[in-house]
């Protein structure tokens, strides 16, 4: 099994471009901190690693994942 988890709600997430309904910024539509984290992720999984950390471009830890 595959687990992993990713917090969203960190403004590394987030387009400062675009305005959401609730005055604060959309999340980033073409996911770039997503696509990064899971290049990290993929880098770690070819390096023989089985679990991890994500921390997002703010440095901020976002998530976790684990192989089993």
């Amino acid at each position: 099994m595959f687990k992993l988890e990713i917090e969203t709600s960190g403004a590394a997430f987030r387009n400062e471009d675009v305005i959401n309904h609730d005055g604060e910024p959309d999340l980033d539509p073409s996911s770039r901190e997503l696509r990064v984290l899971l290049g990290k992720v993929e880098v770690q999984l070819a390096h023989g690693m089985t679990d991890g950390v994500l921390m997002d471009s703010n440095g901020n830890r976002v998530g976790k994942w684990r192989l089993e």
